[in-house]
C-alpha cells in the first residue's frame, strides 16, 4: 500500500495500499427476517488518496438504486467540507446513533481507510484509530438485536472479524483482509481499492450476504493474482441469526 503523507508517516509507515480467508457460517442458524427498511453509515476515514471517497460515493449511489432513502444514508469523510460531515469521533458517534430504528430496521455500516496492524482503521481527521471495542459499543447501542452488516475495508481489517464483541448473533462482519495481511488498491492509478471495487461489483439487492461475501473474495483473489500480490484473504463472520440474511 502506498505510504501516507509525511504528516502521517510515523503512524502509517508500515502500511500497504488498498485491501481476502473467510469464516463459514454455521449450518444450523435461525433465519432472520429481511428488514423492511435499512439505515446506512458510510465512512471514508482517510483522505491520503481519493480511493476512499470514491468508494463511499459509489456505494451511496448503489444503495439509493436499491431503494434506500437518501435521508437514511449518512456519509462521513476525512476531507468533508461541512463540519458535521467530517469523519471525527463526535460525528461518527452521532451518525452511529442515527442508525437506531424500529424492529424492522436493519443497520449497515461501511468503513474504508488505511489500516494499522493490531489496532484498526485509521481516522485521519483526528489522527486516530477506530478500535474494534469502540465500534462494538457503538453498534450495540444503536442496533442491538437488529440485523446488522458491518464492512471494514483496509489493511489488517480482519481484526474486526476476530473480535468476539463484534461477532454477535445479529451481526454480519465482512473485512477486506486477514488481521495479519495488507490489502491493495491505493495507488495513484486506482479509482477504488481492490476490495471496495469488488464489493461494489458483487453487491446485488436481494442476494444472500453469504453469496456476496464469496463473490467479493473471489474477485479480490483474482485481481491480486493478476498483479502477483500476496493474498489479502478477506474475512467474514456470520451471526447465527443472520446467516441467511439477504441484502437490501
Amino acid at each position: 500500500m502506498k505510504s501516507a503523507p509525511s504528516l502521517r508517516i510515523a503512524v502509517l509507515a508500515a502500511l500497504l495500499s488498498g485491501c481476502a480467508g473467510q469464516a463459514v457460517p454455521s449450518p444450523s442458524v435461525a433465519a432472520a427476517e429481511t428488514p423492511l427498511r435499512w439505515k446506512a453509515l458510510l465512512v471514508a476515514a482517510d483522505d491520503a488518496e481519493p480511493v476512499f471517497d470514491n468508494g463511499v460515493d459509489a456505494l451511496r449511489r448503489s444503495l439509493q438504486s436499491f431503494g434506500m432513502a437518501p435521508a437514511d444514508i449518512v456519509v462521513l469523510k476525512a476531507d468533508a467540507r461541512q463540519p458535521d460531515a467530517v469523519a471525527t469521533k463526535a460525528n461518527f458517534a452521532r451518525a452511529m446513533a442515527g442508525l437506531a430504528g424500529t424492529a424492522g430496521t436493519g443497520c449497515f455500516a461501511y468503513l474504508t481507510s488505511h489500516g494499522i496492524e493490531g489496532r484498526g482503521l485509521f481516522a485521519a481527521a483526528e489522527n486516530a484509530v477506530i478500535p474494534p471495542a469502540y465500534l462494538a459499543r457503538a453498534l450495540d447501542g444503536a442496533c442491538a438485536g437488529r440485523p446488522t452488516v458491518l464492512v471494514t475495508s483496509g489493511c489488517y481489517s480482519g481484526i474486526y472479524s476476530d473480535t468476539p464483541a463484534l461477532t454477535t448473533p445479529n451481526r454480519i462482519v465482512l473485512t477486506a483482509a486477514r488481521a495479519d495481511r495488507p490489502s491493495f488498491g491505493c495507488g495513484s492509478g486506482d479509482r477504488y481499492t481492490y476490495y471496495d471495487q469488488c464489493f461494489l461489483a458483487s453487491l446485488k439487492g436481494g442476494a444472500a450476504w453469504t453469496a456476496i461475501a464469496a463473490e467479493v473474495s473471489g474477485c479480490v483473489a483474482r485481481r491480486e493474482r493478476a498483479k502477483d500480490f500476496p493474498p489479502s484473504q478477506p474475512q467474514s463472520a456470520f451471526g447465527r441469526d443472520v446467516a441467511g440474511l439477504t441484502a437490501f
